[in-house]
């Protein structure tokens, strides 16, 4: 059974423009990022920026789908692929998220509603 995982990160200043240069040169047709999503077991990757003007703080919000979160994060967290420790780069430079040094907890499902 595959889920759908989202998370929050904040994004630093300029984090924008990196996200936005990050996804145009190591995400679009990259079978590296492919190849390294595919052994984490993430099926589909969506991210979207949150204004939040009246904190003036922008957060991204990313969903992943996958079968297991928690052994997603661990590939992505210590994958010696080149483009994932380029991620994790990434993840530092735009987030303030260093994912290799602290286990990301997994969120807490508290309503899963379905009709």
């Amino acid at each position: 059974m595959c889920a759908n995982y989202c998370f929050i990160a904040p994004i630093l200043p300029g984090g924008i423009e990196l996200m936005k240069k990050w996804n145009e040169e190591n995400i679009v047709n990259n079978k590296e990022h492919d190849a390294v999503f595919m052994t984490a077991g993430i099926t589909r990757e969506q991210v979207w920026i949150q204004h939040m003007p009246q904190q003036n703080q922008d957060f991204v919000v990313a969903s992943y789908e996958t079968s297991d979160p928690e052994q997603s994060f661990k590939v992505l967290a210590t994958s010696d692929k080149p483009w994932a420790v380029k991620f994790r780069e990434h993840l530092k430079n735009a987030h303030g998220l260093d994912i290799a040094q602290s286990s990301m907890q997994i969120n807490e499902l508290v309503v899963n509603w379905k009709e």
